[in-house]
């Protein structure tokens, strides 16, 4: 491992166990075993380590995903299922939602947290509709939303896991989420048609047809 790779592999680890303000340029030295005045060599300074290093673990975290819940790796609700179940450290938190709540936090680096989690919301999106089409889920559902919904579900649960300092309740919450998904599905006699997810405003057009 060069000393540049080095750096930037301790600036990740640093981020996610103090977050980027408490992250030291002496701390990173320290844990990298790189020579005094390397990262100033490799990088204009703390901000510029730190995005590279943000840059990193977001691709990391969104080629997991894509590997592990992307199309093709299973049926729509296995890959919904499969994200929602997996092995988790909650006590040490997410790597991408310990940047994203930090209102301070660098634009450098919250566009690296914004597009993974961007990333993150279009393959379990897919997945949802996967499942849609596959009749496990309601047609009617907005996929999107949905999406969105079992990310919030996965940083609540990272939340109360840290606030309680025990694991249980991200295993709580998400096999609820799992749980809940098994209550989503069409009845058996309905067949699957594609319609206007649930929750969105109708028409006029459409109100007056029906009124």
């Amino acid at each position: 491992m060069s000393k540049r790779e080095a750096l930037v592999e301790a600036a990740k680890s640093l981020l996610w166990e103090r977050g980027f303000h408490a992250m030291s340029p002496r701390e990173v030295l320290q844990r990298s075993r790189a020579g005094q005045g390397s990262l100033y060599h490799f990088f204009s300074g703390k901000e510029e380590l730190a995005a590279v290093a943000m840059s990193a673990v977001a691709e990391e975290v969104s080629r997991r995903i894509e590997v592990t819940c992307g199309p093709g790796t299973g049926s729509g609700i296995d890959r919904l299922e499969r994200f929602l179940m997996s092995d988790r450290d909650a006590l040490r938190g997410c790597r991408l939602g310990r940047m994203a709540q930090d209102p301070d936090l660098p634009e450098s680096l919250r566009s690296s947290v914004a597009t993974a989690f961007e990333r993150l919301r279009s393959v379990l999106e897919r997945a949802v509709q996967d499942a849609q089409r596959e009749g496990a889920l309601h047609p009617d559902l907005d996929a999107s939303a949905l999406a969105d919904t079992i990310i919030a579900v996965v940083q609540g649960g990272y939340v109360l896991a840290r606030a309680r300092g025990e694991n249980e309740p991200m295993a709580r919450v998400t096999g609820a989420m799992s749980a809940l998904l098994m209550l989503l599905k069409p009845p058996q006699n309905e067949p699957v048609v594609a319609r206007a997810p649930l929750g969105r405003p109708r028409s006029r057009k459409s109100a007056k047809r029906r009124t």
